[in-house]
């Protein structure tokens, strides 16, 4: 029997749809009902994997943390989830544990230069959220009046329900709403503006605020530092691109290099996993 699946929409679900329907497909219907393309869909490739890290180290200060801790600290705080978490975690994904990256699944060679650069990232997007005007006007502000972090919510656009999570979102001094989306890319991505707008959007459908000039959003680029533009809510309010539900697989073709992908499909791709492609489903 299939397992129910309802639809809903995300800004990564988005993203995965427009950059590979392949992935989307194995990625949203297939790895409900097929054991081996769920463990797939979890594994990680080194840029994520640091991105996760940064995440993940961050969320763990600001939920034990109401003060910015001394430099001696914040150094110990960096080398932490360098020199132990991602050590650690290495050596799972080594041993095919429960967290495994792309290059161990499919013995991708792992050049020196590529680890550095992953420690750099960790250690460079730690370094400069320590230093962020952000984080400190948040700690100012106090923790009563943080509306959100790190939580998965949804909201109902018609009769589809939309999930994001907020990095961090609180109320500033002058009223406003300031929701902070933390990034460990160098660049904007495809779909920044839609993420946005769903942010703005929930915060309007929860009330936060009575006015979309009381929301200011910002996506703050850690590893350059710089905080991208505020913006409020779009002055069209669009509501985000839903791809079709329940299409057949034969409508989600590959697209795109393995590893421009992200990477979790290639045994998918080449054959290795059941071709379920190729069935049709009701």
């Amino acid at each position: 029997m299939p397992v129910e699946n309802p639809f809903s929409w995300s800004a990564s679900r988005h993203d995965t749809f427009a950059t590979c329907r392949r992935r989307y497909y194995y990625a949203y219907y297939a790895a409900n009902e097929d054991p081996e393309i769920k463990r797939l869909k979890k594994l990680s490739a080194l840029p994520l994997w640091a991105g996760s890290v940064v995440h993940e180290t961050i969320e763990a200060f600001l939920k034990s943390r109401d003060a910015l801790p001394s430099p001696e600290e914040q150094e110990a705080i960096v080398k932490a989830a360098v020199h132990s978490d991602m050590l650690s975690a290495w050596r799972e994904s080594e041993a095919g544990g429960d967290f495994r990256l792309f290059e161990h699944e499919y013995q991708v060679p792992v050049e020196q230069e590529d680890k550095r650069l992953a420690v750099n990232t960790v250690m460079r997007s730690l370094r400069n959220f320590f230093k962020s005007e952000t984080l400190r006007e948040a700690l100012a502000v106090g923790r009563e009046r943080w509306l959100a972090l790190e939580d998965l919510v949804s909201f109902q656009v018609g009769d589809v329900e939309v999930f994001l999570r907020m990095d961090l979102a609180f109320r500033a001094r002058d009223g406003r709403v300031v929701i902070v989306d933390w990034k460990t890319g160098r660049a904007e991505g495809r779909f920044n503006e839609v993420q946005i707008a769903g942010y703005a959007l929930y915060a309007a459908a929860q009330g936060w605020v009575g006015d979309p000039e009381e929301i200011l959003t910002e996506l703050n680029y850690l590893v350059v530092r710089e905080p991208g533009p505020a913006r409020g809510l779009p002055d069209d309010r669009p509501a985000p691109g839903l791809p079709a539900l329940q299409l057949p697989p034969a409508m989600f073709p590959a697209g795109g290099g393995h590893r421009g992908c992200g990477g979790a499909w290639p045994g998918g791709c080449r054959g290795s996993l059941p071709v379920l492609a190729s069935t049709a489903r009701p």
